[in-house]
């Protein structure tokens, strides 16, 4: 029980017992106080005229004072949310005649619409931090230099990104670039913030807020990163990781090639400041400089009406009825009809769900196609990608509506929704029929490689495939071509290792014989393939090699470091198999490889008949 509730029932008893004093108010004439403003980071209210942990009575005039924090002014005082009185005279005092019970002050306070709170807002690290934190190391420093001189952002929470280097835009609050004092890729997830969804979902404003983001890191000269350590000044300052292990980070950027730390600004702040997200957190998450100040960002987007608050149209936003449109129309001489793909406009697509994984579906025109001899039939597909679970399935027709976007080089739907429960006929998607059977083209690898047009179209190999471990030169030294696996760590960072997340694979194999054609697979990050004894934790499943893994961490196995007793070791041998999986286009993200692979969507599509003599 509160103090002030103690008091009060003190005094009730004393009156009851016949002991209360001349002064002391009869039950029913009993007035309290309570100041419900403690705490607020916007204003205070002091000069209380009244013990507000005392009963007073009824018709006792309570007066005080209350002070609007920077950047506010006072909107409204109440108590007991009627209107208080305002003193003449007196500057921000405030008079009130106490009612029976309880009497609840309350301030609210507006921000100043005219301050420009991302200009305001400093990078508050010390100058040496700043000056050390400019520095890029010298591509011939020592490993004793790099790790003493030069901040690497995963260990120490802070470092420059490589503005030259790999920057690949998601959406508006998440961005994966590569750093520039060791060159590896981190998956950035911007703290404080949470824009509209734009890929696997689309809302309102989702695709202004990654324009709008994509527009600064363009503008930016120098960006750095800094930890959520940082800028709550914890002791330890290393990289955090959220559970899809991207990078929690504050980014800062200047559009100056040689700035000083005030010309810097926060670049997730910018985004609650200009209507694209409203602050998220605590000030326990974020500290309390970090979470007023996205506060008062997000109080001058919404009094300034800013994007999400103006209560206009999104320009960026598909409001009418989806057009319908059929999977060959997505296609003309082989190629994606690239004005259709605006990642806006809503689209209805038709077809037969051929494969599923995870959330996601292929679809594609027919359930099975007419074959006749070696000529191939008219087959197009597309890739559904959402994360939403339903209870679509293989077999199934529906009418799919989303917007189009393109992903190394295929065609993708994107954004669709789904519901059982008042279903909106322009917005979700519709299962038509199910049940229908759905069979495979059957094709050869010279048949695949001339054909180059089966885009997400499933498809049976008739080669028989023989995996094998490719390699290839890059900067004058022998490396794998394969990728993936949870037994393998991550060739994006060399300096600071850990093993891949998934099972996502990619790999080779010689079609019809040893010695065939070459084709690319990829073995998407859901699907786990066994035999015998091996499971495809590394994509040296399939072309064979030896694995060293640790559990205790990628640093254990990394040639740099020494290795640890715990280590694991695992010799593959090339598998031999046969194939049944979706056909697809493959781009790499420099858009300098291009070439057709076959992708595994489901254990039930391979057969492992044997492996490869050695």
């Amino acid at each position: 029980m509160k103090k002030s509730k103690k008091i009060l029932l003190a005094a009730v008893a004393a009156f009851l017992l016949g002991g209360c004093g001349e002064d002391t108010p009869k039950v029913d004439d009993v007035a309290t106080i309570l100041d419900a403003t403690v705490g607020s980071l916007y204003g205070t209210v002091s000069d209380i005229s009244l013990d507000t942990e005392t009963p007073h009575k009824v018709g006792d005039v309570l007066t005080f004072k209350v002070t609007p924090a920077a950047d506010f002014s006072i909107r409204a005082v109440t108590v007991n949310n009627e209107p208080a009185t305002k003193v003449e005279g007196q500057e921000n005092v405030y008079s009130y005649t106490l009612k029976l019970g309880q009497n609840r002050i309350m301030a609210t306070y507006d921000i100043d619409k005219e301050k420009d709170f991302v200009d305001a807002f400093k990078m508050n690290i010390p100058d040496e931090v700043f000056t050390k934190v400019m520095q890029a190391v010298p591509s011939n420093a020592s490993e004793s230099d790099r790790e003493n001189k030069y901040y690497d952002f995963r260990r120490d929470g802070i470092e420059q990104v490589n503005m030259g280097g790999f920057i690949n835009y998601v959406d508006g609050d998440t961005t994966h670039v590569e750093t520039l004092n060791y060159g590896y890729t981190v998956k950035l997830r911007y703290l404080g913030i949470d824009t509209p969804e734009s890929t696997s979902e689309i809302e309102e404003w989702g695709k202004s807020a990654s324009n709008y983001n994509k527009s600064l890191w363009a503008k930016a000269k120098k960006t750095i990163l800094m930890s959520q350590g940082w800028a709550r000044g914890d002791e330890d300052k290393a990289a955090t990781a959220d559970g899809n292990q991207r990078s929690l980070a504050y980014i800062w950027y200047s559009e100056k090639d040689n700035p000083t730390k005030n010309d810097f600004k926060c670049l997730n702040l910018e985004m609650v400041y200009q209507g694209f997200s409203q602050g998220i957190g605590s000030v326990s998450d974020m500290g309390e400089d970090f979470y007023l100040a996205f506060d008062k960002a997000n109080m001058s987007a919404e009094a300034n009406k800013r994007h999400q608050y103006s209560g206009e149209v999104d320009p960026n936003y598909y409001y009418g009825n989806p057009v319908d449109l059929t999977l060959k129309e997505l296609y003309m001489d082989g190629g994606v009809k690239s004005h259709y793909v605006d990642q806006k406009t809503l689209y209805r697509v038709t077809g037969y769900v051929s494969r599923k994984i995870n959330g996601a579906f292929y679809i594609q025109d027919k359930a099975s196609y007419a074959q006749s001899g070696t000529e191939l039939p008219e087959a197009y597909g597309i890739y559904v990608f959402t994360y939403a679970q339903t209870d679509i399935a293989v077999g199934d027709k529906v009418s799919v509506i989303g917007a189009l976007s393109e992903y190394s080089g295929n065609v993708q739907l994107q954004g669709i929704s789904y519901n059982t429960i008042n279903v909106n006929p322009n917005r979700d998607t519709l299962i038509i029929s199910s049940g229908h059977e759905i069979k495979p083209i059957e094709m050869s690898a010279a048949q695949f490689d001339a054909k180059k047009s089966y885009d997400c179209v499933l498809v049976k190999f008739t080669d028989t495939l023989y995996g094998f471990n490719k390699t290839s030169t890059y900067q004058g030294q022998s490396q794998d071509s394969g990728e993936g696996g949870i037994w393998e760590v991550n060739k994006y960072n060399d300096h600071y290792p850990f093993y891949n997340s998934t099972n996502k694979l990619i790999f080779f194999a010689h079609a019809g014989s040893a010695s065939g054609k070459e084709i690319r697979l990829t073995q998407d990050e859901n699907i786990l393939i066994s035999y015998r004894t091996d499971t495809s934790y590394s994509y040296k499943f399939w072309g064979g090699g030896t694995v060293n893994y640790n559990p205790a961490g990628a640093q254990y196995v990394y040639p740099t470091v020494q290795e640890s007793d715990k280590l694991m070791t695992k010799t593959f041998k090339a598998k031999i198999f046969n194939f049944t999986g979706i056909c697809q286009n493959y781009v790499s993200s420099s858009g300098k490889t291009q070439q057709y692979q076959l992708v595994i969507v489901s254990p039930g599509d391979i057969n492992i008949t044997g492996v490869v003599s050695q």
